[in-house]
């Protein structure tokens, strides 16, 4: 026969059974913690108990005053305390070295800073780094320096041990904010923090746990002194950390109530996920220094897999900044380590890219210039095509300058005509003509060996037909300067004939006017038009041609003319790949107005505009290497107004 366990008994024993809810991690924010400095000396003659003692008085006497008022210092003499009492962090030390201090323990609440003293080849070596009881951190990097005297010991090893020492503190989340928290810093009302919290001081993160063990029977009394607790008493769960990796903040403001503001820096979108009793963080002793990266494929054997120049590294110490970046923050590929151009100040926000679809961000703590390893995975299919994307960008642009340079050609040949120049004239525009032919070629060979590549990446051969439209407009252009050839050909020939100056002068000025007018230039030709007039007096034909002239370039309407203006004068001091963008529904209305009116000198104008677009897009897409979306963005635009120039040509046609 069975039973029936009434309802109400079983959810009695499922909430009796459950676990508390973990408790607020307590901030600790009046009373000073332990700085423990422990000194691990290897045996050696010159390492005597007087010696040693002697280290315990500098180092008791240099560093009181680096910690407060958040902690006190005790410099303990392992030579009194039997090995059985020691800590099981200094024994770890002491065996296995300093990386031990990287070892998940219980939180103790004590900060302790190993100093390993040793003596060979007739010098005192000293190797120090912290670690941090209250956070669960240990201080990155190990400090290591060399002294030959004796007397020098005691001082460098306060400057050694000093620089690592840091506050701790609780990290409190902002509602509504999660790029700011409020770091509530241990002891932080016990005194004023000015010396040891300030602007710009960067913080590491550690994610805290209750785990199922006790904590430690013990307190601090208000010196921060360490004392047993009565027994019987019931101790809490014992707590646990982990360094939150690639999370760091930042320090924006320091509030008198012992209280930060800073900013968070994480690649992670949740930078401090639910499920944990808490967070907490330490003080990193950072510098303003060079930054180098060596790039680590954490799937791979780095021996098989040697470092790629296929990625770009970029960094700033101002934050990941949105919009154009400054070419100075790309770092140089040496020897497989990218290094900085310059100094980066506390903490370099890292961009790492491979082509124009794939980053990752990086906050990087800056030590000095020893290089730091950034976990990024590049294959030999992503390196491929990374290099693919790169050929076929390098060869648009290239075919964007030889437009440019055929452009600033006209414009240079229009001026040496008007100085009366026309020899020189003449010159440059056969050499303009075989610069843009050659550069044709030349493209055209590079556009081919790249279609004949395997596995091209999506869009490539869009950006290809791109290139063979740039190549078709630098040859029709080229037409017109060969008819420029043979124009200032005829005029030189008048001239040494020693024909009249004036039929001369009249030449060349319709020369100018020619090439003025195939550029969309009609206000020049205009001035052009009145300055042959008043050389060779009122020719009837010559001013019937100005005033027709004159006459097409009205704008028929107000809306014509605001659309003129718009494409001609406002338009082309777009300067961000924003602006570009923002522009192209009314570019897209203006150029609709331009054609209705039948103004085909302005969309001349507009033809030789837009032959420029290219170039500028390249220049703004080495300011967003690293950020897709935005590269992304902006090569659609280009594609956009690439299709407009192609619609301009064919309309002009």
């Amino acid at each position: 026969m069975s039973r029936l366990v009434p309802l109400a008994l079983v959810v009695a024993v499922v909430v009796a059974s459950a676990p508390a809810p973990a408790q607020p991690l307590d901030a600790e924010p009046t009373a000073p913690g332990v700085w423990r400095v422990v000194v691990l000396t290897a045996p050696h003659p010159l390492l005597t108990p007087a010696f040693r003692d002697r280290l315990r008085r500098d180092l008791m006497a240099a560093l009181p005053a680096a910690a407060h008022p958040v902690a006190t210092v005790e410099v303990p003499d392992l030579a009194a305390l039997p090995r059985d009492q020691w800590d099981p962090l200094w024994l770890q030390a002491e065996s296995k070295g300093l990386a031990a201090l990287d070892t998940p323990r219980d939180l103790s609440g004590v900060t302790t800073s190993v100093l390993r003293v040793d003596v060979r080849d007739g010098a005192y070596h000293l190797e120090a780094r912290l670690y941090d009881g209250f956070s669960g951190l240990a201080a990155p990097p190990v400090r290591r320096q060399s002294v030959r005297a004796p007397e020098l010991v005691g001082r460098a090893a306060g400057l050694l041990v000093g620089r690592d020492f840091g506050p701790a503190g609780t990290v409190e989340p902002v509602e509504g904010n999660a790029d700011v928290v409020k770091v509530r810093i241990r002891a932080g009302t016990a005194g004023p923090l000015d010396k040891l919290v300030q602007k710009d001081d960067v913080f590491a993160v550690s994610r805290v746990t209750q785990s199922s063990r006790a904590a430690p029977t013990q307190k601090r009394t208000a010196t921060g002194k360490l004392i047993d607790v009565a027994p019987g008493t019931v101790a809490p769960p014992a707590l646990s950390a982990v360094p939150r990796d690639h999370t760091y903040l930042r320090v924006t403001g320091v509030a008198k109530d012992g209280v930060a503001t800073c900013a968070v820096f994480s690649p992670f979108k949740t930078p401090f996920p639910p499920g944990a009793a808490g967070y907490r963080c330490l003080k990193l002793a950072t510098v303003r220094s060079p930054v180098a990266v060596r790039l680590v494929n954490p799937s791979a054997d780095a021996s098989k897999d040697p470092p790629s120049r296929a990625a770009t590294v970029r960094a700033s110490d101002r934050g990941f900044l949105p919009g154009p970046v400054d070419p100075r923050d790309f770092f140089n590929p040496v020897d497989g380590v990218y290094k900085s151009a310059g100094a980066l100040n506390g903490l370099a926000c890292v961009t790492v890219a491979l082509g124009a679809t794939r980053e990752a961000r990086f906050p990087v703590p800056v030590f000095g210039p020893d290089p730091v390893g950034l976990p990024f995975a590049i294959d030999a299919k992503d390196e491929e095509k990374a290099a693919y994307e790169r050929a076929v960008l390098a060869v648009a642009g290239r075919a964007s300058d030889a437009r440019l340079a055929q452009n600033l050609a006209f414009g240079n040949i229009s001026a040496l005509i008007k100085g009366g120049r026309n020899d020189e004239a003449l010159t440059q525009a056969r050499g303009a003509v075989a610069s843009a032919e050659a550069s044709g070629l030349a493209v055209l060979d590079e556009v081919k060996a790249l279609r004949g590549r395997p596995n091209p990446p999506a869009g490539a051969e869009e950006l290809l037909l791109a290139v063979e439209r740039q190549v078709a407009g630098l040859r029709e252009s080229n037409t017109q300067l060969n008819q420029r050839v043979k124009d200032l050909e005829a005029v030189i020939d008048i001239a040494k004939r020693q024909e009249a100056p004036r039929l001369v002068q009249a030449q060349a000025a319709n020369v100018r006017i020619r090439g003025l007018l195939e550029g969309g230039e009609v206000d020049e030709a205009l001035a052009t038009y009145d300055q042959l007039l008043t050389t060779i007096g009122a020719d009837p034909e010559i001013k019937g041609r100005r005033d027709r002239l004159a006459e097409e370039w009205k704008p028929k309407s107000d809306e014509h003319a605001k659309a003129r203006e718009y494409l001609t004068g406002t338009w082309p001091k777009a300067a961000t790949a924003a602006d570009l963008k923002e522009s192209l529904p009314r570019v897209r209305t203006a150029v609709d107005v331009l054609k209705a009116n039948g103004d085909k000198h302005a969309l001349r104008r507009l033809g030789r505009l837009l032959a420029g677009v290219p170039a500028k897009v390249e220049e703004l897409a080495r300011g967003l290497e690293g950020s897709p979306q935005e590269l992304a963005g902006l090569r659609e635009t280009a594609g956009v107004l690439a299709r407009l120039d192609e619609e301009v040509v064919a309309f002009l046609r």
